[in-house]
């Protein structure tokens, strides 16, 4: 269906043009890159959509939610049934016919799906070229974890968060479903609906949004650069949630998609060529448990060799059988030195006492008990999350915190 603009009389009320140099700077540092709109050298190509433009004859679009490798997701308000939707646009390539799939075989297979965040609706935007980009609808819902944010939440609110996390991985695995990319951008705590509000009021909530043509590009249509919202603490709730299934897949399916995790999350076996297993899954998950506990990543990347010199820093050596398997550059030989012992400055236990020198001894070693059940790096010993659920640890931190 063709696209629309808003009514002339909305029209002054759709975010501000930067109004110097720094903040257009600021802008073009937060958004996505230009150039992914481009069809020159990009593989997944983004589709250009500015604020005020209705879309399939309903979505008026409010906001920027944000990006990623694969999407942009923008705030729309939903004129038929008077709501705020989230819209996610997914550039060209083959990720949609993955997502959409895995959610119908994710709505059919899994238990309880409450904190999943499942598509309502989907759409075509056709580009000018006769290909077209895949649009899906989803509940509004909060933000996402953040380095920044985790400092304004209270612990029980974090622990909270983690075990309802753990709960729906669970509830993944036991249907036969791999997410394969879980991080913090993935998981996102509830919002108190605004969807009675004026733009202006909704502005006033979330910021007002930022935005400039996208630049450099010749697009048939017109497209902006826009800052995201921010979602202040008061509109936050304690429901947490997990999205994003473009690399979900079902254990017995023969095709994979390819890609990982951001490095942070990423389980070591799967960047050592091994296949996608639940386990990489669980790695991940206790990489976001450790960002919710101690507010801060698990693994430094500012020693030699990024992430996973940070985890052969605090747990010891990888397997000498993954030599030669690395996946990515700059790879060190010393990683499998089997001679070679963690460093006593940055084991788990040194880190939870340093980052939380709140939590009495007891609390730290149910903590550390906890991620040296998963962070291993053989994935056949780590804990699944039917076993963490039960692990006597996990459930002590969780009681301590009122979950």
């Amino acid at each position: 269906m063709a696209n629309t603009e808003a009514s002339p009389g909305d029209m002054p009320d759709f975010g501000d043009f930067p109004k110097d140099e720094d903040e257009e700077a600021d802008l073009e540092h937060i958004a996505e890159p230009w150039h992914r709109y481009s069809t020159v050298d990009n593989q997944y190509v983004l589709y250009p959509i500015h604020l005020g433009e209705v879309l399939n004859e309903r979505y008026l679009v409010e906001h920027k939610l944000g990006f990623g490798g694969g999407s942009t997701v923008w705030m729309a308000f939903d004129l038929q049934d008077k709501r705020d939707v989230a819209l996610k646009v997914i550039a060209l390539g083959q990720w949609a016919d993955n997502e959409i799939r895995i959610q119908d075989e994710i709505l059919k297979t899994v238990q309880n799906t409450s904190r999943l965040v499942i598509y309502t609706a989907t759409f075509i935007l056709p580009r000018d070229n006769k290909s077209h980009h895949r649009v899906l609808v989803f509940p509004m819902k909060g933000p996402s974890i953040s380095t920044l944010s985790l400092q304004t939440i209270p612990a029980a609110s974090r622990m909270s968060a983690a075990r309802q996390l753990l709960q729906t991985v669970a509830s993944l695995h036991e249907a036969g479903i791999m997410h394969r990319d879980l991080n913090v951008r993935n998981c996102m705590w509830g919002m108190t609906p605004i969807d009675g509000l004026s733009r202006s009021a909704k502005y006033e909530l979330l910021g007002r949004p930022i935005k400039e043509t996208i630049p450099f590009v010749d697009l048939w249509k017109k497209g902006e650069l826009v800052t995201p919202v921010k979602v202040p603490d008061g509109l936050r709730t304690d429901e947490f949630y997990l999205c994003d299934f473009g690399l979900a897949k079902k254990i017995s399916d023969l095709e994979t998609q390819r890609g990982y995790p951001p490095m942070h999350y990423c389980s070591p076996d799967r960047l050592h060529k091994q296949e996608p297993s639940f386990a990489c899954d669980m790695w991940s998950y206790m990489a976001i448990f450790s960002m919710l506990y101690l507010e801060f990543p698990p693994f430094p990347t500012f020693v030699e060799g990024g992430v996973v010199g940070g985890m052969v820093e605090c747990l010891g050596p990888l397997p000498e059988k993954w030599k030669g398997l690395y996946t990515h550059p700059g790879g060190l030989d010393s990683w499998y030195d089997q001679s070679q012992s963690p460093d006593p400055k940055y084991i788990i236990a040194e880190k939870i006492a340093y980052f939380r020198p709140d939590a009495d001894l007891a609390e730290r070693q149910h903590v550390e008990s906890v991620m040296l059940k998963v962070f291993i790096y053989e994935p056949e010993k780590r804990l699944t999350a039917k076993e963490l659920l039960r692990d006597p640890s996990f459930r002590a931190i969780m009681e301590r915190y009122g979950c």
